[in-house]
């Protein structure tokens, strides 16, 4: 299945003050959730002060060039990912592009389907358990509330069925009263421990060499590949490594180059004169698009580090002008018991849904991940689903089966942007069509899956 891409019609402003854009779906997703929650000025209270602490955790120093999570942003996790679709309409300052393309695609979706979604029974008060529920991140319940919207803009009657004490389906679909009935599960896999506990201990190995990427004044780009699983690492790996380029008599065209057991790397001038081009009659976002300007490459959102001197925006410390020096480093892991262990699959999830059909009827089931960046661990992953598919045994009726794929992303061209591959299994001799939880995006006709699809940034 070829990928399909989600996006706003305007690219994203530098100054600071009001919000990015004018989108009336998404203001519409929100008003509508302020008005289930029974008390809308109490939910946009929440989203005020999730925005306000986010200012507050980025305002820190020691958080400059580094993303925040969800857990950084208080206990209230609903309102902090619910308060970035604000933050989209009114508030620049606490608008993350990192975390945005999490939320607003999903946001967007249920705006464009209000009508639907009145339809849908039980609807509200899916809703109201999940902005109850506020330690847990909203994105199972969303998709939820957004593939019932959809299937009720194709023209079924669509209800949540209420939990009981034994599991059951999230919706019953019907054709009016003579028509027959599909129960549909809905599965959102999330990031596993092994991929979170990685990306941890390459903060670590990044903050041993950062000490001395400031002491020394450096504007270095580094881009390491591990060939061994990072646990196994030692944690000043790339100290060391830019210690000895340093010095190292022997000047190399091209940078220096490294290879050993743990892996292979190059490390070589980083390109600050293109960063304070870019600045000269603007601010530059303290991310990715720095991150690309020093490297001269395209980056991936969650494998890059930033260590740089520069003056702040005096009322946006995320934007930098007049850097004195900066350093890249950009990294990923081949290592096979990594790409192995990141490749979490959905058996477990597909047994689950199954079992939940069994005794209802006719099912469909819908499993959501998301997907890495240009990444070897994605394309095993789909694989291993595949296979999984082809030999899995239903015990249910279960008559069809969608992967959907997310690949959520930075974008200098748009204030955000989701890509999508929607994988169809089925029973059918000849099977549905994708049924993607963003239908109105755009199709993009290359065959590749999401996470390899090629965005060509500006040099704006």
């Amino acid at each position: 299945m070829m990928a399909s891409r989600i996006t706003p019609p305007r690219r994203p402003y530098i100054a600071v003050g009001g919000g990015i854009e004018e989108d009336s779906e998404i203001a519409a997703a929100l008003q509508w959730l302020a008005n289930t929650s029974g008390d809308a000025p109490e939910f946009f209270a929440r989203l005020i002060a999730s925005q306000q602490r986010y200012r507050e955790v980025t305002a820190d120093v020691a958080c400059c060039g580094r993303d925040p999570s969800w857990s950084d942003l208080g206990p209230d996790i609903v309102a902090a990912y619910l308060a970035q679709g604000k933050s989209l309409l009114d508030d620049r300052r606490s608008y993350d592009f990192s975390l945005v393309s999490h939320v607003a695609p999903w946001l967007k979706q249920l705006g464009t389907n209000l009508s639907a979604l009145a339809q849908v029974e039980g609807a509200r008060d899916r809703a109201l358990r999940m902005l109850r529920n506020n330690q847990v991140l909203p994105d199972t319940a969303l998709f939820e509330l957004v593939m019932a919207c959809n299937y009720a803009a194709e023209g079924f009657d669509v209800a949540f069925i209420e939990e009981g004490r034994e599991k059951t389906p999230d919706l019953r679909l019907s054709h009016g009263e003579s028509g027959s009935e599909f129960f549909v599960e809905l599965k959102r896999l999330q990031r596993g421990v092994y991929e979170i506990e990685e990306r941890r201990r390459h903060v670590e190995i990044f903050r041993q060499l950062e000490p001395f990427l400031h002491e020394q004044g450096l504007s270095v780009d580094v881009d390491v590949t591990y060939e061994m699983e990072l646990a196994d690492v030692p944690v000043d790996y790339l100290l060391q490594q830019v210690k000895r380029a340093q010095a190292s008599p022997i000047l190399l065209y091209g940078g220096y180059p490294w290879r050993d057991e743990f892996g292979s790397g190059l490390i070589r001038d980083a390109n600050v004169e293109a960063v304070r081009r870019d600045t000269r009659e603007s601010y530059l976002y303290f991310g990715t698009k720095m991150a690309r300007l020093l490297s001269g490459r395209v980056v991936s959102e969650n494998n890059y580090h930033l260590a740089a001197q520069a003056e702040a925006h005096p009322e946006d410390p995320r934007y930098i002008d007049r850097i004195k020096f900066g350093s890249v480093v950009t990294w990923q892991c081949i290592a096979p018991k990594a790409i192995e262990r990141k490749a979490k699959y959905v058996r477990s999830k597909l047994a689950e849904a199954d079992k939940q059909i069994a005794d209802h009827g006719r099912g469909i089931i819908h499993i959501a991940m998301d997907a890495e960046l240009h990444s070897k661990a994605s394309d095993l992953r789909r694989q291993r689903n595949q296979d999984t598919l082809g030999t899995f045994q239903m015990k249910s009726q279960a008559a069809i089966v969608y992967l959907h794929y997310l690949v959520p992303r930075v974008s200098e061209e748009h204030s955000w942007l989701t890509d999508e591959t929607v994988d169809v299994f089925s029973r059918f001799e000849r099977p549905p069509p994708p049924f993607p939880a963003f239908p109105s995006s755009t199709t993009l006709d290359n065959d590749e899956p999401a996470w390899w699809q090629r965005f060509r940034p500006s040099n704006a």
